[in-house]
């Protein structure tokens, strides 16, 4: 549609460049890269179809579209000056189209040749193999052509151009121009030049320039209004489930069906994320080895692709082993989780949830809860991690490829631990690059199209120090949790747990009460740590003796031994944020009301006077 209506003539398609694409001809149907497709697809009447490829020849679809290029071209160099209306620069040379002085320092590969007027069109091709600032001219020159016409009014190439550019992120290369070589430097001259001409604009021409992200190509061609970019996404579904049954039906890739545990449509929901080649790779290993495909085989399939495509220190493909009935304590919380949070995540309608936020103290057991949370939903987890740390490096290309994974995937929680520290900021003080990722990452949670595919789960000690911009509602500030340190009879749990496997006979009462006396300010952390030094004790105790059970003598001794760290205001004061941050009156302890509310505003800001701010 852009061509035809002539919104744009300066297209770059980016995005899943390198995969398979679906194409039916006659008696036919196969999967074949984009370049190809494009050119089988656009092989039309009325159009010629070229390729230029980094350190290859200009191509043409047909022999036929060259033969026709080449007479005009000849013709057109050949021909008097006055005999021609090229709807050129005046400061273009008729005569030698590649020659003349604006040019001429971009073809220093021709050396005398570009001063030659009988140079012909064999010989600028040839010659524009391995030089791509030549091949770039020559192409402009191509459309100069298209748009002349003789002293009979008659254009002397009637068909329309279309120019298919690969790799254009390397002969464009993005950088300040002082900083490019001086090939770069006239490439980018050339362009500019070229698609900034209004001859072209208003023309029937078109170049498409190909590049896995926007972001790889020059500033001053992207940043040009006419640039049109054109995304490629990712297969979905469809495309995958269709791939898949193509493949079964292909005699030539498979001598005999395909070997599944389940039924086609369950593979193509598994391989969410994967691309067709990728896909096709699976499906030949499997019919290569004859044996059955395991739902385990596909996910670290796709989990190997995704960390390859992103990077392994900024993704984690995860599958906590742990579920919901394994967490200590905490009941409220869980049933919560369980009752209203679930539903939700699972869901694809309105009641979908874009993300929520994790707040308390550090060592109240965060972690462990929500990745029991993903083990109970059965979906994908992916775990981002080292995100700042990559901002400077390859940034908005990671995050076109994370885009692009999301928009693919069908249900998958994202899991940012220490989300604080995770996310920059977006104010003046923050780095350019920094506050364009942090808003990408803001737009990303709040895409209705992502909505019930996507769910963003943040966790943070420090809620206070998450950018309000994320905490809004519609991202992750509709549900802010908090997780406390146990009381009641949560701490009881905790202390049954913790004494699980040293003590196997009843504890009375007494005992019970002298123990959560001990262990009054403990975390979830703290009794961990300490079921750790009771189970070391039992271990010394049975190398002495027959037994490993602990007497409660013994117990108690261990106990009375700890001293726990000197951070208890620092967690006073995240716990605090984490009461006052919370959305949902049912997940606070004990009776809310806007007095008790002020009250916790009051002990922060009394912390904060003697110095301590988390």
């Amino acid at each position: 549609m852009l061509i035809n209506s002539g919104t744009s003539r300066s297209l770059i398609l980016s995005g899943n460049i390198h995969d398979l694409f679906f194409i039916r001809e006659e008696n036919t149907t196969d999967y074949i890269p984009l370049v190809p497709f494009l050119i089988r697809s656009w092989d039309i009447p009325g159009f010629i179809l070229i390729v230029y490829e980094l350190n290859g020849p200009i191509r043409f679809a047909q022999e036929s579209e060259r033969e026709k290029v080449k007479q005009a071209f000849n013709l057109w160099r050949g021909t008097a000056e006055a005999d021609l209306d090229t709807n050129a620069p005046a400061s273009t040379s008729r005569s030698s189209p590649l020659g003349g002085a604006s040019q001429g320092a971009a073809f220093g590969s021709l050396g005398a040749a570009t001063e030659i007027a009988d140079t012909s069109f064999t010989q600028y091709m040839n010659d524009a193999i391995g030089s791509p600032t030549l091949a770039l001219e020559l192409l402009r020159q191509f459309c100069l052509l298209s748009r002349s016409i003789n002293a009979q009014g008659e254009k002397l190439l009637p068909e329309k151009l279309i120019i298919l550019i690969e790799a254009t992120d390397m002969l464009l290369p993005e950088g300040e121009i002082r900083s490019l070589s001086l090939p770069d430097r006239h490439r980018v001259s050339i362009v500019q030049d070229w698609i900034s001409d209004s001859n072209f604009m208003n023309g029937n021409d078109t170049v498409i320039f190909i590049a896995e992200s926007p972001s790889l190509v020059n500033s001053r061609i992207i940043r040009l209004p006419q640039v049109v970019t054109v995304e490629i996404p990712a297969p979905g579904m469809a495309e995958r489930q269709h791939f898949i049954s193509w493949f079964n039906n292909t005699p030539k890739l498979v001598e005999k069906p395909l070997n599944l545990w389940g039924s086609q449509a369950q593979l193509a929901m598994l391989t969410a994320g994967l691309s067709l080649q990728a896909l096709r790779q699976m499906l030949l290993s499997s019919c290569y080895s004859g044996e059955k495909l395991q739902p385990e085989d596909v996910i670290a399939k796709v989990s190997d692709f995704i960390q390859a495509q992103l990077g392994e220190d900024v993704v984690e493909f995860k599958k906590p082993a742990h579920r919901l009935k394994d967490i200590v304590g905490n009941q409220k919380l869980v049933d919560f989780l369980k009752t209203q949070l679930i539903p939700r995540i699972t869901s694809t309608g309105p009641d979908a949830i874009p993300g929520m936020s994790v707040c308390g103290p550090i060592g109240s057991g965060k972690t462990f809860i929500f990745e029991g949370l993903a083990g109970e939903l059965d979906i994908p987890v992916l775990v981002l991690k080292n995100i700042r740390s990559m901002w400077f490096g390859q940034t908005d290309v990671i995050f076109e490829r994370l885009r692009r994974l999301l928009m693919a995937l069908v249900k998958v929680l994202i899991f940012v631990d220490e989300a604080d520290t995770q996310f920059g900021g977006v104010g003046r003080d923050a780095h350019s690059t920094e506050r364009r990722l942090t808003g990408k990452i803001q737009a990303m949670m709040s895409d209705p199209l992502l909505r019930g595919n996507i769910t963003w789960l943040l966790m943070t000690a420090r809620i206070y120090n998450l950018s309000p911009d994320l905490r809004r509602e519609g991202r992750v500030g509709d549900i802010v949790i908090p997780v406390l340190d146990p009381r009641g009879e949560d701490r009881e749990a905790f202390l049954r747990w913790t004494l699980a496997k040293v003590l196997t006979a009843p504890l009375s009462e007494e005992a019970v009460e002298r123990l959560l006396a001990l262990t009054e300010d403990y975390s979830a952390a703290s009794f961990a740590s300490l079921r750790s030094d009771l189970e070391a004790a039992s271990l010394l105790k049975k190398d002495r003796e027959a037994t490993s059970e602990l007497a409660l003598n013994e117990i108690i001794a261990v106990v009375e031994d700890r001293i726990l760290p000197n951070i208890g205001p620092i967690r006073q004061y995240q716990t605090l944020q984490a009461l006052l941050n919370c959305t949902r009156k049912s997940l606070l302890p004990g009776d809310y009301s806007p007095e008790i509310r002020e009250s916790w505003v009051k002990q922060i800001a009394q912390l904060e006077a003697i110095g301590v701010s988390g």
